[in-house]
């Protein structure tokens, strides 16, 4: 006699290791001469790994590390998450600033930071891809992230750092980071023509400019290009004396980059070697 037919049902897998994850980008890189890419690459993988070391993150192991000229991506032990918020973000702030006051390309950041459960493979294709490292590159490539950092003067801001709502609850508000909640701002992010929509949480180590008087994003010159033609405009920045708009006086992750013109001056800044 035949067995019954059984109702196929779906594996359970093992939940893969939570990583941390964070990736910078540079903005405007792309309206260089494609001669000056490879110098635009070198200053900002040197100036990251500079802040790392001078934040105290050297050892920190960075896994399915990834360059793409003008941006940076890795993940981590979750455990240094309260450390890249602060102080590194903090320090990068201020080795940026030092750098676009001297010769080299301009550089301004926008540096995205998230946690989740990522599958590891060394040395296979496909290393550290999941869904939490492809929301990772979308809180970079939000509208408010850019928005923020367009908003901003080029020469007194020159990082804006956006965190998922994951890493503000558990890192930022249960009090594991040395920022406190008030310095972050709540927004809406989301792509341009992507399926992505999730609250996120920014903190501007200088602000300046237009995120200090409030002005409407419409205003802003890279507003259209950030929001493109299918999504929803992003929530404007706090108003000055809003509750959740933070005034520091100093500051520094996929990392996402915004690269102004070159700047040439009489004295140069010399970078220390370092290994990668």
């Amino acid at each position: 006699m035949p067995e019954p037919l059984r109702s196929p049902m779906p594996e359970s897998h093992p939940l893969p290791p939570f990583h941390g994850l964070m990736a910078v980008d540079v903005k405007d890189s792309t309206r260089l001469p494609s001669r000056e890419h490879a110098q635009l690459s070198r200053a900002l993988t040197e100036i990251v790994y500079q802040g790392l070391e001078e934040a105290g993150l050297k050892e920190m192991p960075r896994e399915f590390e990834n360059h793409s000229g003008d941006g940076l991506a890795f993940g981590f032990d979750p455990s240094w998450v309260p450390h890249v918020i602060s102080p590194f973000a903090d320090v990068l702030n201020t080795l940026l600033q030092e750098h676009n006051a001297g010769p080299g390309p301009h550089l301004r950041l926008r540096m995205s930071l998230h946690i989740g459960p990522v599958p590891r493979s060394p040395g296979l294709p496909g290393d550290g891809n999941a869904a939490p490292r492809s929301e990772t590159h979308r809180l970079l490539d939000s509208v408010p992230a850019r928005e923020w950092l367009a908003r901003a003067d080029a020469d007194a801001t020159p990082l804006v750092l956006i965190v998922s709502d994951t890493v503000y609850r558990r890192v930022v508000v249960d009090g594991y980071c040395a920022l406190p909640a008030a310095r972050f701002a709540e927004v809406h992010a989301e792509v341009a023509g992507k399926d992505f929509a999730q609250t996120a949480w920014i903190y501007v180590p200088s602000p300046s400019g237009d995120l200090l008087t409030g002005s409407d994003a419409a205003d802003c010159p890279d507003h259209e290009e950030a929001v493109g033609k299918t999504a929803e405009p992003a929530r404007a920045a706090p108003r000055q004396g809003g509750t959740r708009l933070q005034f520091v006086e100093s500051g520094v992750a996929v990392m996402d980059s915004t690269m102004g013109d070159f700047h040439h001056h009489t004295e140069s800044r010399h970078s220390p070697d370092r290994n990668s």
